[in-house]
């Protein structure tokens, strides 16, 4: 599902980016869930110099929407990690991507059979989350408070609409072992990824958090040179490959660090602050 694009925006001015992306978690709040007031501050800065913001998270739009309340200034988040695309002014969805139901169940029993110690937990496109009763991955504090789970017995059998992402748990293994076990055996359509927390993720085919930025990107013509991407987890690796110039957060992996143009200053720095306030001084 998509919706048609707004009308173009007057450009920034010379010297910044047309579209500053900003992951939530490790990178725009604090391991307390906090958005400090310097960042909130150099984000409605840069809203205001004419660049258009967004997030891009592994959160689901409700758990997104605590953020924006925080900062009304960002103008679409994209969520589960592509999955679903959100005009936040509107409330809106814009843009969708479900697996088929076979993809969907064909893809979670083959998880099952190959990890024989993993539990799963699936976001559904109405928006109910269901986990199995051992679903038991570390989350931020903030968005398991916020979160509605339905618990089941068996996440397979309880499918019961369209699938917008699994998420794969095996305690004891490594989110990117995970990946590699399974990778190779996913069913047509679908692809599995780090989620951005201590799990894996299954989701259709090509869903990413820069295939999301796209779609924004779409609405008004901008290239990915003209986009500056934040971002500290496995997860944003694509995302600061694909834009322009990506900026990983000191608290980033190595994986992480070595694909971006810059490193900034730790999430409980302010480091997104940092660089928004180096990009406007040297665009004055």
């Amino acid at each position: 599902m998509t919706t048609p694009p707004r009308s173009t925006l007057a450009r920034p001015r010379a010297g910044l980016p047309r579209l500053a992306a900003f992951d939530i978690d490790g990178t725009l709040i604090t391991r307390q869930g906090a958005l400090s007031q310097r960042t909130a501050a150099a984000l409605e800065s840069l809203a205001d110099a004419g660049v258009i913001t967004a997030l891009a998270t592994g959160r689901p739009w409700p758990q997104t929407e605590s953020v924006l309340r925080r900062a009304p200034v960002l103008s679409y988040a994209v969520c589960l990690n592509g999955a679903v695309v959100m005009d936040a002014v509107a409330g809106e969805r814009i843009a969708d991507r479900s697996m088929t139901h076979f993809e969907a169940i064909e893809a979670a029993e083959i998880a099952r059979k190959l990890l024989p110690a993993v539990s799963l937990g699936l976001d559904m496109a109405d928006g109910r989350h269901l986990w199995e009763h051992r679903f038991a991955p570390e989350m931020p504090t903030d968005l398991i408070a916020d979160l509605s789970v339905l618990h089941v017995d068996d996440a397979v059998a309880a499918v019961d609409g369209a699938v917008l992402t699994w998420l794969v748990h095996a305690p004891g293994m490594d989110t990117l072992a995970m990946v590699d076990e399974l990778a190779p055996h996913m069913p047509l359509g679908t692809e599995i990824r780090p989620s951005g927390l201590d799990m894996a993720e299954i989701a259709a085919a090509g869903v990413s958090k820069s295939a999301g930025l796209e779609i924004v990107c779409q609405r008004y013509g901008i290239a990915p040179t003209d986009v500056v991407a934040f971002g500290d987890g496995l997860n944003d690796v694509e995302m600061l490959q694909w834009a322009g110039h990506g900026v990983a957060m000191s608290n980033a992996s190595d994986t992480v660090r070595d694909v971006a143009d810059r490193i900034a200053p730790s999430n409980e720095e302010d480091g997104v602050a940092v660089v928004v306030e180096q990009l406007l001084e040297r665009a004055r």
